[in-house]
């Protein structure tokens, strides 16, 4: 009983402060939240941990003015979460491909903005970048084509990240993530993007 009683603070600790705004760590949480692909996996597992709540009688449900700050967080998330994935339908999606160095991750590519998902993880190199190019399979290409743009260093190997691409005219035709090593000439993964 007193784990749970535990997991109860705690949890009432992080919804505070995801609903309330008045730290950096909040701030960076709220950062977090406008990348769609952390904001789904975020949202989802609030709602689940809500829901728990109701399904194992935790005794801070019998609290009357806390049930119903549960309830209202819990459609609050629920409602963050279908926005989320409106907004993945919106954009290209991909997942990364693994080429003799381990890299896992979805990516989205909506509203001239590059987003990896909070499940991104790579072997690190020393100066990865990330390109997009209208290249289907930088493999098949000398790379970086004329196409490619470099959006910039690596922000981390791990995690949700965020990347501002140049507005194009179509940018349907820019289908492929790339990291590839600019020291080292060398291609670490790709993810080919598609509806």
């Amino acid at each position: 009983m007193q784990k749970f009683a535990s997991n109860t603070a705690g949890l009432l600790a992080v919804i505070s402060l995801a609903s309330c705004a008045s730290t950096n760590d909040v701030t960076s949480i709220k950062q977090r939240l406008e990348n769609p692909l952390f904001a789904e996996r975020y949202a989802e597992s609030m709602v689940d941990r809500l829901v728990e709540l109701d399904i194992v009688k935790d005794p801070i449900m019998e609290d009357a003015g806390k049930k119903a700050f549960v309830d209202e967080q819990r459609k609050h998330w629920l409602e963050v979460s279908r926005s989320a994935r409106a907004a993945q339908r919106e954009g290209t999606q991909g997942n990364l491909i693994s080429l003799g160095e381990y890299a896992k991750g979805d990516i989205l590519y909506v509203d001239d903005l590059l987003y990896f998902g909070p499940l991104f993880e790579i072997d690190p190199l020393p100066s990865l970048h990330i390109y997009l190019t209208t290249v289907v399979d930088p493999r098949d290409a000398a790379f970086p084509d004329e196409t490619a743009m470099n959006l910039g260093p690596l922000q981390s190997a791990y995690g949700a990240q965020t990347y501002t691409v140049p507005a194009v005219d179509n940018p349907l035709l820019y289908r492929t993530v790339v990291l590839w090593d600019k020291d080292l000439g060398r291609l670490h993964s790709f993810a080919q993007l598609g509806k």
